[in-house]
Order: structure tokens, then sequence, then C-alpha cells
């Protein structure tokens, strides 16, 4: 009876945190275009550059990428704002899944690529995070936002597509490592999948599959707006539409 008793009580606050956490969530900004920069922290120059390329990497080479700052999160956390967004937008052709997001939250100075399914095996996490550390993060502690978020994209683009002119040293030389340390900790996760599974403990199992399904995908998450975010609800769509694409929560994340 007592274990009964403490199932229900571990269950209830398992609900009741996840109904917090989409409660607290920072809203998702309307897709107005490629460069949607809500923290004005690109220049007019630099944002009609980034809208031509990125653009031209679409019509020609069936890529899109799109570029989203905030000016905060408001308390949440880039990676499950990221993925709330990749799944609002949809960038990138439904077939192909070939998209990627640049984000970036200015007051917490907070980065993260996201990356669809179609590019996982091309923009690894390894080399997002390359590109964040060795191009982006260097330009943004100069103070520039701008060239930093124009050669990062430009990074991004030329490994999608595989044009190494565009693809800085530091980048191309990929470090393994990161790959390697993927690979161990989704078989760690496989075991411990196994071996719960196995178990009898019922309240266990529900735990561990729904945050499987949930925590690492961000997919139950309300998109809607949070606590009242600077930069959500008011503003109007343009022409640019995502494609319908899909992503699984590959891409890196950095602080400058």
């Amino acid at each position: 009876m007592v274990l009964k008793t403490r199932s229900k009580w571990i269950c209830a606050a398992a609900i009741l945190f996840f109904t917090v956490q989409s409660v607290f969530a920072a809203a998702v900004p309307a897709l107005k275009g490629r460069v949607n920069d809500y923290a004005n922290i690109i220049n007019s120059a630099t944002e009609s550059k980034l809208e031509t390329y990125l653009q031209q990497l679409d019509e020609q080479q069936g890529v899109q990428i799109a570029v989203l700052t905030v000016p905060s999160l408001d308390g949440d956390d880039i990676a499950s704002f990221s993925m709330r967004v990749a799944e609002s937008w949809k960038i990138g052709d439904g077939r192909t899944d070939k998209g990627a997001i640049l984000v970036v939250a200015f007051e917490e100075r907070a980065l993260r690529i996201e990356t669809g399914y179609g590019l996982e095996g091309k923009l690894t996490d390894a080399k997002c995070g390359l590109i964040i550390r060795n191009v982006i993060i260097p330009q943004f502690k100069n103070g520039d936002y701008s060239e930093g978020i124009f050669l990062g994209v430009q990074n991004m683009g030329g490994i999608a597509t595989d044009n190494a002119q565009l693809v800085a040293r530091s980048v191309q030389n990929e470090d393994s490592g990161g790959d390697i340390a993927g690979v161990l900790f989704m078989i760690l996760w496989l075991v411990l999948f196994i071996v719960i599974i196995g178990s009898k403990g019922g309240i266990w199992k529900w735990l561990f599959i729904s945050n499987m399904a949930s925590g690492r995908r961000y997919g139950g998450f309300s998109s809607g707006p949070g606590r009242g975010s600077s930069f959500g609800g008011g503003f109007g769509g343009g022409s640019f539409r995502g494609g319908g694409g899909h992503f699984g929560g590959g891409g890196a994340s950095g602080h400058w």
C-alpha cells in the first residue's frame, strides 16, 4: 500500500515538473524571414548579405538555414528553446530534412546550432561545436556580432554543401572526440533502457520512457507564449516559410 502511494506521488511530481517547465518556457518568435534579428545585433548591411546568401543556398543547393537572435530566454535554456524553435519553424524540405538554425540569446550570452536529420551526417555535433568555438565566439568576444553570425552561417553552409572554400581551417580539422563521446553516450542509454525495461518497477519504466520520448526531443512542450517574453506573439510573418523539416536534437551549444 505504501509503495503504491509513493509511486502515485512520484508520478504526480513528474507530471508537475514537465507542466511547470512548459509554462515557464520562453515563447517562440514568429518566423519572418531567413534572418530574424529580434535582439537587433546584426547591422543592416550584414543582414542583407545574409539574406542573399541564404536564399541562394536554399534555391541552388536545397539547404535551408535560418538565423534567430533574441534579447533573452526569460529563464529558459538554450537547448530546449532552440529545439522548440526548430519544431515550430520546420526549416528544411520535409523530404530531405536539410535544415539548420543558428540561435543566439544575447542576455544569456548563449548560442546554439540546431541541425535537421538530413544534415546530421555532414554538419555533425563536433563540427557545430568547432564553428561555435573557433568562428563565432571569437568575433562575439570582440563585440562584432554581425561578422560572427555571418561567418558562422557561411561555415554551416559550406559544410552542408561540401564547399571547402567557405569553411575555416580550424573547422575542417574536425575533432572526432565529440562523435565518439556521442556514440558512447547512446550506448550507455541503450544499456540503461534494457536494464530498466527488464525490471519490474512499472513507475520507473514509465518515467524513463516518458523522458526518452519528450525530455530529449522537447516535442511535448508548448510553443505558445510563456512568461510575457519580449519577442513573442506580436510579430507578423514574411514570405519565407520552412518546408516541413524535422529535427532530432543534433547540434551544439556554447557561451561567450
